[in-house]
Parts: C-alpha cells; sequence; structure tokens
C-alpha cells in the first residue's frame, strides 16, 4: 500500500509529535508498505523518512518485502538545499499545489501528522477532492495527544451548522495511535 503522509517541517515542536511521527515511519517501513511524502529535510518530515528507511532496512535484512520512499519536492525546497536524501524516487514539482496533487495520486490513503497551516490545506485538498468524485481516498487525522481534536470540533460544528454535505466521517478517520491505524487499514481490507 502507498500511504501518503502530510506533517510538520518544523522542529521546535512537542517531543511527542516527533515520538508518534517516528512511530509511525517505523510501522510502515517494517510493514512492507511505501511512503510518499513531501521529501524535505526538516521537522516531523525529515523524522518519518528516516524512520521508514531505518525499518524497510531492517524488514530487508530479515528477508521481507519492503516499499519505497517517494518523496515529493517543490522546486524552492530543492534551491534551498532541504531536499531529505536519499530517496528511492523522487519527483519535482513547481509549487505545493503541484506536490498535494502527486502525493494524492499516488498514494492509497492519507495520514496527517500534527501541522500547520500547509498541513490544514493538504487534508482539506484531500477531502474536497473526494467530496465532488475525483476520488474515494481516506483522510486519517494522526490524532497525537489530542492534536486534532479542535480540528474535530470544528468539523462537527460545520456539519451541525449544515455546511457540510453527509456524514464527514466517511471520508476523515481519527486515530489516536498507529494501532489504531493499522486496525483502520485491516478493516479498509
Amino acid at each position: 500500500m502507498n500511504i501518503g503522509v502530510f506533517c510538520s517541517a518544523n522542529k521546535d515542536i512537542s517531543p511527542s509529535y516527533f515520538s508518534a511521527t517516528q512511530e509511525l515511519g517505523m510501522w510502515i517501513g517494517k510493514e512492507g508498505h511505501s511512503l510518499v511524502w513531501g521529501g524535505c529535510s526538516l521537522g516531523l518530515m525529515e523524522t518519518v523518512g528516516r524512520s521508514f528507511l531505518k525499518a524497510r532496512d531492517e524488514a530487508a535484512s530479515e528477508g521481507k518485502a519492503t516499499g519505497i520512499l517517494t518523496g515529493v519536492v517543490p522546486q524552492i525546497i530543492e534551491e534551498r538545499g532541504k531536499t531529505f536524501s536519499p530517496m528511492d524516487d523522487i519527483v519535482y514539482c513547481r509549487n505545493l499545489s503541484e506536490r498535494k496533487d502527486i502525493i494524492i495520486a499516488k498514494s492509497d490513503v492519507l495520514v496527517a501528522l500534527p501541522g500547520g497551516i500547509g498541513t490544514l490545506d493538504e487534508i482539506f485538498s484531500v477531502v474536497s477532492s473526494a467530496t465532488i468524485g475525483y476520488h474515494s481516498k481516506k483522510m486519517v487525522l494522526m490524532d497525537t495527544a489530542g492534536f486534532w481534536d479542535p480540528l474535530v470540533c470544528l468539523l462537527d460544528h460545520l456539519e451541525k451548522e449544515g455546511m457540510i454535505r453527509g456524514d464527514y466521517r466517511r471520508r476523515i478517520s481519527v486515530c489516536k495511535d498507529v494501532e489504531a491505524f493499522a486496525s483502520l487499514l485491516e478493516a479498509r481490507g
């Protein structure tokens, strides 16, 4: 499975976010899935890439099937020397909008770890494009330490006020940890 991950590129954030990010990256690599993400060498983005590679290398040494690491890197990230290395596959793009489109297209399911405005933009791009029929992919909020609770409250409010057609939970799932995420994927088939 190709798992798309959105997350913060900041480093001065809670250590609990780094721990959860490392755990997810390790799980993706250990389970033989592929990771598709922004390909940046900063913050949680770097952590998920490094964790994935470490777990994948361990799985490979045990003779297990392994996934690939695909980074989708906007030109400005490359120009600033902030591209993660090494990657199995690197896709260069012009801007953040193109990066989102590519990550969504290459992923079977998408996960949002803690992040800021860019991550919010990515979440809502996934969900809004699914709402109008571009795809049927699930957006999963990894709710480390209740990080996404305020967003879920806002979504509940929008739904209550009739601003969301139907039940947004058909498109957005919330998982407290990697075990819940693994169960969600297992139930999905």
